[in-house]
């Protein structure tokens, strides 16, 4: 099926049209701003939009619309399509009405962003002034860590991804981390000088790491399901996709363990997550639009992986 979707650009453009019409149908029906439980981080900074409906709405929009851009550009320019489709369009629409993760305004939403921007920084070592594109992956890697601390471990996909690229790979690695202190040193010195030092040691030593297991108190045949198909559908992609690119160059190879990479960060983020199960799995957005997109395409075994996709979607639904 979705094979079929894939060689006809008719049968995409009808897909994503209907998904859009989909996406705002959710916007209309509820828009909300999802505050985590702990108060200790900055996030709480925008707490102010959840009384702006068509700010939080105009918010939303441009941060999807972005992600779609990105994660799209990443696909094609990294090699892992041949021709230009709409499949990751319609792959991150449906996962993202599916879930409903498209009308919250959520530290998922936030850190999906910020790893697209990253993602994007990151997928060409050959190309372009590489030191400022890791001083900017670190500058964003500690803003973002402000206002979710999860988010601090994309650093195992930045660096992870550095020394399996590149060559000169340590003063790249020194560039990006000292990205993020210099993000640390500014929050600092911005507190010592307005005399505010008691509020950041307070802000510290509060900073928890919730575990998104611990946060359903019953697991629900409902979440049972998702969390088995999740696992089932996500080996599948990564064992289907290794054999698949076994012959492929060596640097397409070095780019699906780069897409590996990403999901063991996203996974770290989705475990240490303050929310339950279900919303955690919005932070496998990107990568698993990226493996949907790469087994569309692919002509062996058609029927096995629209179902293995399908289940996924579907517990998502529920």
């Amino acid at each position: 099926m979705f094979r079929s979707i894939q060689s006809k650009l008719f049968l995409q453009v009808v897909c994503v049209l209907a998904l859009l019409v989909w996406a705002v149908l959710q916007f209309i029906s509820s828009t909300h701003f999802l505050q985590p439980p702990s108060s200790t981080t900055f996030w709480q900074m925008l707490a102010p939009l959840h009384g702006h409906y068509g700010g939080m709405i105009t918010i939303i929009s441009f941060g999807l619309l972005l992600q779609i851009l990105l994660t799209d550009v990443y696909y094609f320019r990294g090699g892992f399509g041949d021709n230009h489709h709409l499949m990751v369009c319609i792959w991150f629409l449906l996962i993202l009405c599916c879930g409903g993760f498209v009308s919250e305004l959520s530290p998922v939403w936030f850190s999906n962003l910020i790893l697209a921007i990253i993602i994007s920084l990151n997928f060409d070592y050959d190309n372009g002034n590489l030191k400022s594109k890791d001083l900017l992956s670190g500058i964003l890697t500690g803003v973002a860590s402000l206002f979710y601390p999860p988010m601090f471990f994309v650093v195992f996909f930045v660096i992870s991804s550095l020394i399996i690229n590149r060559f000169s790979k340590y003063k790249d690695i020194i560039v990006y981390i000292l990205g993020i202190l210099l993000v640390y040193l500014y929050i600092f010195c911005f507190y010592f000088f307005c005399n505010r030092l008691p509020e950041l040691y307070q802000f510290v030593t509060e900073i928890r790491f919730y575990n998104t297991f611990m946060m359903t108190e019953m697991y629900s045949w409902k979440v049972m399901v998702l969390i088995a198909t999740t696992v089932a559908s996500l080996l599948y992609a990564i064992v289907v996709l290794k054999i698949q690119y076994d012959s492929k160059t060596v640097l397409l190879r070095k780019r699906l363990i780069t897409i590996h990479l990403i999901t063991m960060s996203t996974l770290l983020l989705m475990a240490f997550s303050p929310f339950d199960f279900h919303q955690a799995v919005g932070f496998l957005l990107i990568p698993m639009t990226l493996y949907y997109s790469m087994l569309s395409q692919m002509k062996e075994h058609p029927l096995v992986n629209d179902f293995m996709m399908l289940i996924f979607v579907v517990a998502l639904c529920l």
